[in-house]
C-alpha cells in the first residue's frame, strides 16, 4: 500500500457520497455568500467549490474577474450551468420558482423553465443530466426558501444578466486531487466546509500544502467551518521558496472563515 493510500481517507467517512460522481447537488448554498465572497478584499482570481453554483455567482458580484470551480459531484456543474443559462434567459420570478422546482422535482426535464434552458446548456452538461445512472440530480440541502439571502436580489440579478459572459470553468474532482487539475495561480481558493466531514489531520495538511502552491504570494485558502473537527492556529508548511500558514479566523454573525495565507 502506498503512502498516499495510507493517508487518504476520502470515502471512508463520507456516506453522503454513496452516489459517487452523481451525488445530488444543492439548489441553494447554506453559507452566507454575500459575506463569504467579500470577506477577503481585493480578490480578482478565485478558485471555489461549485456547490450550488451560488459561490461563483456571488464572487462575480463581488468583482472577481476570473472564477474557476471544482466539485466531487458532477451535478454541481449541472446546478451551476443551469443557473448561468437561467439568469441569461428567464426573468427573476421564473428563476426564483425554478430553484424551488429543481429541489422537489423527480424529473427536472418536466419543469417548464427547463424547456427554455436545456437547448442552451453545453453538450457535456446535457450528457450529465441524461446519464442513466444520474437519478437524483438535486435534493441535497434545503429548499431555496430557507436561505433567501443566497438568492440574488432583483438588482443583483440584473447585474449578473449583463455581466455573465460564459459558463464558469468546472473541474470534476475531489479536493484531494484538485491540485493535480489546476495549472494557474489564484488570489483565493475557497474550500467551503469540506474539512468538516473529510480527511484526517495529516491529509488535510497535505491538501493545504499542495493547494497553497497555486496561490499568488499573499493569497489565501478559505475554509468555512460549520463544526470544525481540528484546530488550525498552529498550522504552517514550508518548501523551497514557499510558505503557507494559518493567518486568522474571521467571523460574521453565525459564519466563520479560517484563512491560510501564502507568505512567500
Amino acid at each position: 500500500m502506498t503512502n498516499e493510500q495510507l493517508l487518504r481517507d476520502f470515502g471512508k467517512q463520507a456516506p453522503e457520497y454513496a452516489f459517487g460522481d452523481f451525488a445530488p447537488a444543492y439548489t441553494i448554498s447554506n453559507e452566507d455568500q454575500h459575506w463569504a465572497t467579500r470577506a477577503v478584499p481585493g480578490v480578482s482570481r478565485v478558485l471555489t467549490v461549485a456547490g450550488s453554483g451560488d459561490q461563483a455567482l456571488f464572487y462575480k458580484l463581488a468583482g472577481a474577474t476570473r472564477i474557476d470551480t471544482f466539485d466531487r459531484t458532477k451535478n454541481a456543474r449541472v446546478a451551476q450551468d443551469i443557473k448561468f443559462v437561467a439568469i441569461k434567459t428567464i426573468d427573476y420570478l421564473e428563476y426564483s420558482n425554478l430553484l424551488i422546482d429543481l429541489y422537489y422535482s423527480a424529473d427536472i426535464l418536466k419543469i417548464p423553465a427547463m424547456r427554455k434552458i436545456m437547448p442552451l446548456l453545453s453538450n457535456k452538461t446535457v450528457d450529465i443530466i441524461n446519464n442513466p445512472g444520474n437519478k437524483y440530480i438535486f435534493g441535497a440541502g434545503m429548499d431555496a426558501r430557507v436561505y433567501p439571502e443566497n438568492i440574488p436580489s432583483p438588482e443583483e440579478y440584473k447585474t449578473l444578466k449583463k455581466t455573465l459572459k460564459r459558463p464558469f470553468n468546472f473541474k470534476s474532482c475531489d479536493l484531494y486531487d484538485l491540485n493535480t487539475k489546476i495549472t494557474t495561480k489564484y488570489d483565493l481558493i475557497n474550500i467551503s466546509n469540506i474539512f468538516d466531514y473529510h480527511y484526517t489531520p495529516a491529509v488535510q495538511g497535505e491538501i493545504l500544502h499542495n493547494l497553497g502552491k497555486h496561490l499568488n504570494v499573499g493569497g489565501y485558502i478559505a475554509y468555512l467551518p460549520q463544526f470544525a473537527r481540528f484546530s488550525y492556529n498552529k498550522y504552517i508548511t514550508t518548501a523551497k521558496n514557499y510558505t503557507l500558514e494559518y493567518a486568522k479566523t474571521i467571523t460574521h454573525e453565525q459564519s466563520k472563515m479560517i484563512l491560510f495565507q501564502r507568505t512567500r
